[in-house]
Formats: structure tokens, C-alpha cells, sequence
């Protein structure tokens, strides 16, 4: 690394630090004009590009994790804090607000200003949170798409998941969660990566380059910033495992859990196959409490014959004593729908009648149900109160459609849903017509997943 570069950081997060009272506004003004002196230039030096076959899977839900802190950008920021923002509409979880930094770096390429906000890395994943605002009008969600990561200079990559919000034509408020763990991977699947056998430190200097958003912004806008698990490391509990699963998949087993202060993450590792198809966990505490899953990688060899997953759930609750996992996978029935329409098909589902007076009851079987225990119909707005019940509550809290005469539907997504804890949630609706027979829907999951709990077993944290 540059040593002029190293000591304009220090000296920049000196000055930051100093515990000087000034009014609220000069304060904030001085911390804006410390972030953003502009940085030294390197001296020019030649490099070789290196290239390797990718053999890393991402599956990616809709779910991420996030960080949050007031933002203060080189222009006034739309919202007071991105991270803020999106958690009060329940798209990212708040438990990693104490563990984020801010950062508040502005670049303009074509019209589009992007600014990263603030970012949380705990070893596992660094989630780094940026609004985008573009002179002209965005149809699409700009996820990060064609973009380089330099670790202390050195190129590497990783997986990536997303989530965030337009909250006018013009300017979207997201965050991307990179998946930088590596070190859990043995070197023969790690030299298959672009920069696999680059070493993540617990601190280091980010050089994060973005070439095009996914939905067609192309421009230039490069980032560097030190990115440092400092306040996390100190609670992070890795917790080794031999848990034989082979009666699933042939081979698998449990090896480690690592609880974070932001995220709870599965490692297993199985025979190597020509199908990649997924073991899901639910993940519950022992207070009945769901840890929700975020996504999943993986990654394989046919040199060793072996297969990595790495599964994300979110972090545990403070007074959590033991955590439970239940494997499941597809039934048959569902893997031939899977084999037939490559990867797309259309679930079968239930549905009963809404009784908007009393409360409605949609079962799952064995899985649980859904309840709605009360309807709301406002002037501005309709809210839906309703309960998950038993495993339903690990497996889709989010499934349920609200549909109208007109076949209408109103989707129960986690946009639209307050989390208010112990597997209650209500849901914000447009105004809907109290006059209107409604049916409620949701997919059967019963003819989805085999839930294996002859196979589930408890690892303590406490």
C-alpha cells in the first residue's frame, strides 16, 4: 500500500476522533471536509490481469442484512440514513446499527451520483449501504452489477445479494451484502476464484470500483476506504462440528457454526455432484424464536470430490441460550416439477375464504398455519394483523396473497410487513373495499419441503 495513502488515513481518522465539543452543525461540517480531502495519487505501475473459472454457486434470497447510522453525503442526503431507512420498512434487519461505520463518499460519472453510506463487516459478510441518484428517470432497482474489489491492492472477488428501495424516479436507497469468507474453503476450491488465495486481514483498505448497475447505469465511480471488524471480532463465536448428515446427501456433514453479532452462518461440506440441489435449514431458538434465513453458497471441486455451503441466518437474540437446526429438503414431488421446467414452475396452492369479523385460518398441515387475527379497513389504508404458526414461521412468513373477486392480488410481502416479534406481524395494504369478498392464499408448502426433524440437533451458544 501507498505509505502516503496510509498516513492521510490516519491522520484523517486522527481528526476525526478527537473528542472536541463543537455545535452539532460546524461538527458535521468539519467530519464532511475531513472525509472528503481529496486523496494522493499512486504513481503509475504495471500489473498483470489474472484470470480464473469461476465455480461459485449464489443463491440469493430476498432477505439481507444491513447497517445503520445518520448519513451525512457531500450533498444534503435524501434520507437521514439509508440503513435506517430500509430497516423501518422491515427490508433489512436493525441489530447491525451498532456495529457499522460510516463513510459518506460521493462520486458522479453520466449524471449518476452514487454515495456509499456506511458499511458492517463481521468476517463473513461486509454489507456496504448506497443510495443512487440519477438525472434521469430509473424503472429498475440498481443493484451493483459489473464491479472490482481490491483487497490492500490485491484483486479479488465475491458473491453478492441485495436489497433496497426507489423511493422516487430518481433516486434508489439500496445496500449489497458481499460474501467474503474464504478462509473456511481448503486452497483446491479457493484457487478456482479470481483472487481466492488473496487474504482477508481483520482490517484492510477496499478499493471497490463500480462499472455498471443492473439496470443499464454505466459509468465510472471508484471507492477506496478501510473496511475493520474491530468492534465485532471480540463476540464472534466459531463453534466446530461433526454432525453426519450423509442420510441426506452422500457425504454431507455439519462442520462449524459461527455466531455473529449480525449473522449466524451454517458450513458443510459433502461429496461432489453434478446436481447442486440444496439441503435447507430452519434455524429456531430455544425460545421458539425463528433465526431467518438470508442466502446460501457454494462452492466445489472435482480435484478433492467435495462440495462447500456456506448458509446465512441472522444473528441470534441477546438472552438466545441454544439454537436448533432442522434440515429439510424438496419432496419428490416438488424435485420432478424442478427437473421438468428447469428451475421455473408455478407452486400449487390453498386458499380459504377471509372472514374480515373473526379470525381466518389458512393450514399448512403438519407445517403450522397462518392466522389473520384481525382486519383493519382504513381510509388511506388496509392492515392486515395475522400470526405463524409452528414451522410456517421458519419456512415463509412472507407467503401470503390477499385476492379479490376480480382475482386481484394483494401480496403480504416483506415490504409491506412489520415484524412485531414472537412470529407476530402485521401488514400495511393500499385502501381496500369493505364491501368485497376476499380470499386468502399462500402456497402449499406441505408438497415442497420433507421437514427432517429426526435429523435436527442443537448446538449451544451460552
Amino acid at each position: 500500500m501507498d505509505k502516503d495513502l496510509l498516513i492521510d488515513d490516519i491522520l484523517k481518522e486522527k481528526a476525526i476522533s478527537e473528542n472536541i465539543i463543537l455545535p452539532k452543525e460546524l461538527d458535521m461540517k468539519i467530519k464532511e471536509t475531513i472525509i472528503n480531502l481529496p486523496e494522493r495519487k499512486k504513481q503509475k505501475s504495471k500489473f498483470i490481469k489474472r484470470t480464473a473459472a469461476a465455480a461459485i454457486i449464489t443463491i440469493a434470497t430476498a432477505t439481507c442484512l444491513c447497517v445503520a447510522f445518520p448519513a451525512y453525503a457531500r450533498s444534503v442526503p435524501v434520507v437521514s440514513s439509508v440503513f435506517q431507512f430500509l430497516s423501518d420498512r422491515n427490508l433489512i434487519d436493525r441489530d447491525y446499527i451498532a456495529y457499522s461505520s460510516d463513510l459518506n463518499l460521493s462520486r458522479t460519472s453520466n449524471g449518476v451520483t452514487v454515495t456509499i453510506n456506511n458499511i458492517a463487516y463481521d468476517g463473513i459478510d461486509l454489507s456496504i449501504g448506497y443510495t443512487v441518484e440519477s438525472k434521469e428517470e430509473m424503472k429498475d432497482m440498481p443493484h451493483m452489477l459489473d464491479k472490482e474489489f481490491r483487497i490492500n491492492g490485491m484483486l479479488t472477488s465475491f458473491g453478492s445479494r441485495g436489497t433496497g428501495q426507489l423511493i422516487n424516479k430518481n433516486t434508489y436507497v439500496g445496500v449489497d451484502s458481499f460474501h467474503v469468507a474464504k478462509d473456511y474453503l481448503p486452497k483446491e476450491i479457493q484457487k478456482q476464484t479470481l483472487g481466492g488465495n488473496v487474504t482477508i486481514p481483520d482490517t484492510f483498505i477496499m478499493d471497490l470500483k463500480i462499472k455498471e448497475f443492473s439496470n443499464k447505469l454505466k459509468g465510472n465511480w471508484d471507492f477506496k476506504f478501510k473496511v475493520s471488524k474491530e468492534k465485532i471480532k471480540e463476540k464472534v463465536k466459531d463453534i466446530k462440528t461433526s454432525i453426519d448428515l450423509s442420510s441426506l446427501r452422500p457425504g454431507l456433514k455439519v462442520n462449524e457454526i459461527v455466531f455473529t453479532p449480525i449473522n449466524t452462518a451454517l458450513r458443510s461440506v459433502e461429496n461432489n455432484a453434478k446436481s447442486y440441489e440444496m439441503v435447507n435449514y430452519l434455524v429456531i431458538d430455544e425460545k421458539g424464536r425463528i433465526l431467518s434465513a438470508k442466502g446460501a453458497t457454494g462452492s466445489g471441486s472435482d480435484e478433492i470430490n467435495r462440495f462447500y455451503w456456506e448458509y446465512t441466518f441472522r444473528n441470534i437474540y441477546e438472552d438466545t441460550k441454544s439454537v436448533t437446526f432442522i434440515p429439510s429438503t424438496y419432496t419428490k414431488y416438488q424435485s420432478e416439477k424442478i427437473k421438468n421446467s428447469n428451475g421455473s414452475w408455478e407452486n400449487d396452492k390453498k386458499d380459504v375464504l377471509l372472514d374480515i369479523n373473526k379470525t381466518t385460518v389458512l393450514s399448512q398441515g403438519k407445517l403450522g398455519d397462518y392466522k389473520i387475527t384481525q382486519v383493519e379497513f382504513l381510509n388511506d389504508k388496509t392492515v392486515i394483523h395475522y400470526e405463524c404458526n409452528g414451522l410456517i414461521a421458519a419456512i415463509q412468513p412472507y407467503g401470503l396473497t390477499i385476492l379479490d373477486s376480480q382475482g386481484k392480488e394483494y401480496p403480504l410481502s416483506k415490504e409491506v410487513v412489520t415484524e412485531l416479534g414472537n412470529n407476530k406481524f402485521v401488514a400495511y395494504l393500499e385502501p381496500l373495499s369493505f364491501n368485497k369478498m376476499y380470499k386468502l392464499s399462500a402456497v402449499d408448502y406441505e408438497k415442497v419441503y420433507d421437514i427432517r426433524e429426526d435429523l435436527k440437533f442443537t448446538i449451544d451458544v451460552k
